[in-house]
């Protein structure tokens, strides 16, 4: 696969995860603190807009494991770091995935 591709699948699964992440009701509970007050009005575009922050928030999270091999590893090519991305992004999602169709409890709802 192509370095390209390797990171559309890294972005595809982050994307979808800010679609269904828990964390995307939290960011757009506090819209308020990051959006402009002229945006507040229209509900749709303050879900969308926590869900694409929520997507950014992905990539920046799964980014780290992916970042802290090669900067122990040395990869130069980075082929294996774009895969470690792509597999991290892949299981932030699938771990929301199962939290929002009922097949993962929910830490803290006892």
């Amino acid at each position: 696969m192509e370095r390209h591709n390797i990171f559309a699948l890294a972005l595809l699964a982050a994307a979808i995860n800010g679609m269904v992440s828990p964390a995307m009701v939290i960011v757009a509970i506090f819209s308020w603190i990051w959006m402009p007050p002229f945006l507040l009005g229209n509900a749709g575009l303050v879900f969308f807009l926590s869900m694409l922050v929520t997507a950014t928030g992905t990539l920046l999270l799964s980014g780290v494991p992916a970042a802290l091999y090669e900067r122990l590893v040395g990869d130069p090519t980075g082929r294996v770091a774009l895969w470690i991305w792509a597999a991290t992004s892949i299981a932030i999602t699938l771990v929301n995935l199962g939290w929002r169709f009922g097949h993962m409890p929910v830490p803290g709802a006892g």
